[in-house]
C-alpha cells in the first residue's frame, strides 16, 4: 500500500484531533465570512441591497476571503507545532502522481460532459459569465474561479480537514467521503445534479490527495476543472 503523508510523518507533532479540526474549520469559515461581508459592505459604499449587481464585488471579496482563510489555517497549523505548508499538504507532487491524477480528472470530466449532454442540461452560470464580460470583469472572474476559489477550498478541505480526519489507514476513506459531502453541501446555490457532481469530483480529489499527499496537486486539478467550465461558458456565450 502507498505511503500516506498523514500517517508516515512520525517525526512531526500529532495533528489536531477530529473535534478540534472541525472547530478550527468552522472558525476559519466564520472569520473568513465576516471579513468577506465586511469587504462587500465597504466596496458597496456602506450599504447592500438586493437590486445591486454584487457579482464583481463578490469576486473581489473572494480574494480577501482566500487570504484570510489561508492565514487562519496557517495559524492553526503553527499552533500545533507544524510548518503551515507541511500541515496543509502544500508540497510538490511526484511526476507520476501528476500524470495519473490529471488523466483521471480528464476522463471524469469527459464522462460528466457526456452525461450532461444526454440529459440536455444547460449551464447555470451563463448569465454570470455574460454579465462579467459585459461589465469588463472577466479577469476578476477568472482569478476568483480559477485561483482564489480552488485554493481556499483545497487548503481547507483536502488540506486542513484531511490532515485532522485521516490519521489512520481506516480513517482515510470515511474522511474523504465526509469531506467531499461537506464540500458539496457548501455549494447550496446549485441544483441537486451539480451538487452530486461536485461530491463525485470531491471523491476524485480526495483520492488524489491520498495518493500524492499534495494539495498543490488537488489545487491544480480543481483549477483545471473550473478553467474548463469557463472555457465552455465562453463558447456558449
Amino acid at each position: 500500500m502507498r505511503n500516506i503523508d498523514a500517517l508516515d510523518e512520525t517525526a512531526s507533532p500529532k495533528p489536531w484531533g477530529v473535534i478540534a479540526t472541525a472547530l478550527w474549520g468552522l472558525l476559519t469559515l466564520f472569520i473568513s465570512g465576516v471579513v468577506m461581508v465586511a469587504t462587500l459592505v465597504l466596496l458597496a459604499g456602506g450599504q447592500l441591497s438586493r437590486s445591486q449587481d454584487l457579482g464583481p464585488l463578490v469576486w473581489f471579496a473572494t480574494l480577501v476571503w482566500t487570504m484570510v482563510q489561508v492565514e487562519v489555517l496557517a495559524l492553526a497549523a503553527r499552533r500545533r507545532g507544524w510548518q503551515a505548508a507541511e500541515y496543509l499538504g502544500w508540497v510538490v507532487p511526484k511526476p507520476r502522481d501528476v500524470a495519473v491524477t490529471l488523466t483521471v480528472i480528464v476522463l471524469f470530466g469527459l464522462a460528466s460532459e457526456a452525461l450532461e449532454y444526454l440529459l440536455d442540461r444547460q449551464m447555470s452560470a451563463i448569465d454570470t459569465y455574460r454579465s462579467a464580460r459585459e461589465a469588463g470583469w472577466l479577469v476578476m472572474l477568472w482569478i476568483a474561479w480559477v485561483i482564489a476559489g480552488p485554493l481556499s477550498e483545497e487548503l481547507l478541505f483536502r488540506g486542513f480537514l484531511y490532515r485532522g480526519w485521516a490519521q489512520s489507514r481506516r480513517a482515510v476513506m470515511p474522511a474523504v467521503v465526509v469531506i467531499s459531502a461537506l464540500w458539496a453541501i457548501l455549494h447550496v446555490e446549485y441544483d441537486w445534479f451539480l451538487i452530486l457532481e461536485i461530491f463525485l469530483t470531491g471523491l476524485v480529489l480526495g483520492w488524489a490527495r491520498w495518493r500524492s499527499g499534495s494539495t498543490m496537486l488537488t489545487f491544480a486539478m480543481h483549477a483545471f476543472v473550473n478553467t474548463w467550465v469557463i472555457v465552455k461558458l465562453h463558447w456558449l456565450t
